[in-house]
């Protein structure tokens, strides 16, 4: 499965599990244990636009301290923004022949695109917990993600930030709880 493929399932499985949260929803703790709802669609949707920016050559914003409030009164209108300024980030000239400055440092382009694409899924299922939603995603996009979750994940990653220690999971573990195990998240909490 190409990148973008998966990239454009865990798009449209993000834009569907935000559609079916309830604002009753939005101060409910996630499988992050940082972040609410509310704060996890806020760091999806500041990451679209921070990635879009970095596709672009455009400077990065400071992003130490708390992220700011980008979801406003509708959730579901930022996070199709930010995919649409994601996209188009990708369609800049140049987008995949450059370093993209984030800030986990500077990267090449097409290896931000991959960490993007398996860590939006990696919400995907945070924000499907959160809310009890299913999460209806082949396991092809599963194994995809997956594999490039164990090519790029790199120990200093493991910060328990940005990601966890990979997390012990039973021989009869499912695919997605096998992939989000090793990305740092207890799936069988």
């Amino acid at each position: 499965m190409e990148t973008n493929a998966l990239l454009d399932t865990a798009a449209n499985t993000l834009e569907h599990l935000v559609g079916g949260t309830r604002t009753d929803q939005l101060d409910d703790p996630t499988p992050c244990t940082k972040w609410r709802v509310r704060d996890l669609i806020n760091h999806v949707v500041g990451g679209g636009h921070v990635f879009a920016m970095g596709f672009r050559g455009d400077p990065m914003p400071d992003v130490d301290g708390p992220m700011p409030d980008m979801l406003g009164d509708d959730p579901k209108t930022a996070v199709k923004a930010a995919l649409a300024d994601f996209y188009d980030g990708l369609q800049s000239p140049g987008a995949m022949e450059r370093m993209v400055t984030l800030p986990i440092g500077s990267i090449p382009a097409p290896v931000a695109l991959q960490i993007a694409s398996f860590d939006l899924l990696v919400h995907c299922w945070d924000l499907a917990i959160a809310t009890g939603q299913p999460l209806n995603v082949s396991d092809d996009v599963i194994a995809s993600a997956d594999a490039a979750a164990h090519q790029l994940i790199a120990p200093a990653f493991r910060d328990g930030d940005t990601f966890g220690a990979e997390v012990a999971v039973p021989d009869d573990a499912t695919p997605i709880q096998r992939f989000v195990a090793f990305t740092g998240r207890d799936p069988m909490r």
